[in-house]
């Protein structure tokens, strides 16, 4: 049989080759496939890296303004400084003896305001009436006295004076003591109710003890210091 024959009419052993249309189909396809990955690559931002996102952030804090401080200093608060008032008021009582034939023992009281100074003072004393010839008279017989202050505790020097920072309610009591004994009628004699009579009866007021009345002013004020201290 002639060789051109079986050429012609048996199965081949190659495999076919493409035709001129496949190869054009398959290029098409493969051109979109790299356009439409390059395409991907352009539009898709890239991954930041480290100091990408340092700048990234840098640059939105600057966008966003400082930060609010949320944090736990933003939640303290500064504590109030409590000074203490000038207008508080306290209260004072100060037994005195002055200068006199042989002195004389008084009382000063009143306010002090927040700077120590002293306001609202008054001045009680036990005095015999009468001037000179009622003094005299009562180193025998009782003689009506005063209460109320005398031009001297005003003007003549203090010998001895005992300070006493007292509450409101020592002073409440003070204050009533001399209303009352200002109320009822008062009789001075040099050894049965002197001055010192009358600054130990408010001493006591005080729960004070009090040094003997019989001594002179001067002696009594300081010894009502010493027994009672500063």
């Amino acid at each position: 049989m002639p060789d051109s024959a079986v050429g012609r009419t048996g199965p081949s052993c190659r495999p076919a080759s493409p035709t001129a249309d496949g190869d054009g189909l398959l290029g098409k396809k493969l051109g979109s496939f790299v356009f439409g990955a390059l395409a991907f690559a352009l539009v898709v931002p890239a991954p930041l890296g480290a100091s990408d996102r340092h700048e990234a952030g840098a640059q939105l804090s600057l966008q966003s303004g400082p930060a609010a401080n949320t944090g736990p200093r933003a939640s303290q608060t500064r504590p109030e400084t409590q000074a203490a008032p000038l207008n508080a008021v306290r209260y004072f009582v100060e037994f005195r003896s002055r200068t006199g034939f042989y002195g004389h023992t008084y009382v000063v009281y009143g306010q002090l305001d927040g700077r120590g100074k002293r306001t609202d003072v008054h001045y009680a004393g036990l005095y015999p009436e009468g001037g000179p010839v009622g003094f005299m008279l009562g180193h025998v017989l009782p003689v009506p006295a005063t209460v109320d202050a005398v031009e001297d505790d005003l003007t003549d020097p203090v010998t001895e004076a005992y300070l006493r920072i007292v509450t409101a309610e020592e002073f409440a009591k003070i204050t009533a003591a001399i209303g009352r004994l200002r109320a009822n009628t008062q009789l001075w004699n040099a050894l049965l109710n002197n001055c010192n009579d009358f600054a130990a009866e408010l001493a006591q007021e005080l729960r004070l003890r009090t040094p003997s009345t019989l001594l002179i002013p001067e002696l009594f004020v300081s010894g009502l210091r010493e027994m009672n201290g500063s």
